[in-house]
């Protein structure tokens, strides 16, 4: 009995070990192919959010200022704004653009999600390098409470990859899925305090802009990074919330449609 136990558990371990060897080789394959034609390849990740800061002081840094080193309130807000839009998008459509792996082989289509998820996050580590160093030229000073920032991001990510998975699965049916969500981001960008203070916000209309959940995780990262203090209880239930909420969803949304999508592709 126990050697029947113990076969099955070394059974599923290595499949699950096997499974997740394929979503890091397809994950990695997707960072390369990302930058593949680029001459100037993943020094593009430390750029980008360099190049959308500079015209953010530009526009911005004089309408405010009364925050102090603006420069890190808005790299703080681009550099989880631009993981966000971007790993959407890249999960979105994965399931659709890899159809024809999914007819030949069995391939879980959950692998193509979750490499799309891997490869986001592989970025947001690397767009951190130019975050640092501005951090420092702000005389930044490293204290404890900034490794809440683990936690923060896998939260983020769950979030990410719940509304993501949900949107890929509506995906496969309903393809003006995609060009809806690419027209929605730029009105998620300013509903969300990434440019500005959450102060700005009307207090008659505070309530809607609550209702956004990437309002909450900002702040929530805003607190870590940029205040570099403990965010309260509050905080971090509200993002626990929108991300438990998420992944229910994608997870729900991509189980019920799973059986239909290569009759769709």
């Amino acid at each position: 009995m126990v050697a029947r136990v113990g076969a099955r558990v070394r059974r599923v371990g290595s499949r699950v070990n096997g499974r997740w060897s394929v979503v890091a080789a397809v994950a990695w394959r997707n960072v390369k192919l990302r930058y593949k034609s680029s001459l100037f390849g993943f020094v593009w990740t430390l750029l980008n959010p360099l190049l959308f800061l500079l015209i953010f002081l530009f526009i911005f840094s004089r309408a405010f200022p009364q925050i102090e080193n603006y420069a890190l309130f808005a790299l703080t807000g681009l550099i989880f704004w631009s993981f966000f839009a971007t790993s959407s998008a890249h999960i979105l459509g994965s399931l659709v653009e890899n159809a024809h792996v999914l007819r030949s082989l069995a391939v879980p289509p959950l692998v193509f999600p979750l490499a799309q998820l891997m490869a986001g996050l592989f970025n947001l580590l690397l767009s951190f390098i130019p975050f640092a160093a501005i951090m420092m030229a702000f005389d930044w000073e490293p204290q404890w409470s900034h490794l809440l920032i683990f936690p923060a991001v896998a939260l983020f990510a769950l979030f990410v990859f719940g509304i993501s998975l949900f949107l890929a699965a509506m995906n496969v049916f309903f393809r003006d899925v995609g060009i809806l969500w690419s027209a929605l981001l730029p009105a998620f960008f300013y509903l969300t305090p990434i440019a500005y203070p959450p102060d700005l916000v009307p207090e008659d209309l505070a309530w809607i802009a609550s209702l956004n959940p990437l309002y909450h995780f900002i702040l929530l990262f805003r607190e870590v990074l940029y205040l570099g203090e403990v965010p309260p209880m509050g905080m971090w239930l509200t993002t626990g919330a929108h991300a438990g909420v998420a992944m229910l969803m994608g997870w729900n949304m991509h189980r019920s449609l799973k059986r239909g999508y290569i009759a769709n592709y």
